[in-house]
């Protein structure tokens, strides 16, 4: 681990909450002249004895996705020097992966802020990545609109 951090890694899946933490990751990136690394994972969910989608649906999808980032890129990086990388597979083996590969100093990821039974259903991935990265882990949450916390932020 660098300090200041050279290299951030950025997982995006194209929600408001993903593009709140790449905003973070620009704002302490454009601060310390670091590189960011933006991701895109495709989620592959496939049971156990399923036949895998066909190859050219993931082809299109892998087309839309660096599309996307390519845009998200033009609108919030420039001036920054960045990589682009979209990847398919579990999201939390990708995301750790990718960790592994590029070797960031500092990983930005955004959190849903699930409570409850979704929470229980659905998982977490930043709970996993928090739990399993081996740097610095940046998780930024969810802003909640003022009349929803009770009046406090």
């Amino acid at each position: 681990m660098a300090f200041p951090y050279k290299t951030i890694l950025c997982p995006a899946d194209f929600d408001e909450n993903s593009l709140a933490a790449l905003d973070k990751a620009v704002e302490i990136a454009r601060h310390l002249g670091s590189t960011i690394i933006l991701v895109h994972v495709l989620p592959l969910i496939v049971a156990l004895g399923e036949v895998p989608p066909p190859v050219a649906l993931y082809e299109d999808q892998e087309k839309d996705a660096q599309a996307k980032l390519a845009d998200i890129a033009k609108q919030k990086l420039g001036g920054l020097k960045y990589e682009t990388h979209v990847s398919t597979g579990d999201v939390i083996a990708s995301i750790l992966a990718a960790q592994a590969k590029y070797q960031p100093d500092l990983l930005v990821i955004a959190t849903h802020g699930r409570r409850g039974l979704a929470r229980m259903f659905l998982g977490s991935v930043t709970e996993a990545v928090v739990r399993k990265a081996t740097c610095p882990v940046l998780t930024v949450r969810e802003e909640i609109p003022a009349a929803d916390a009770g009046g406090k932020k």
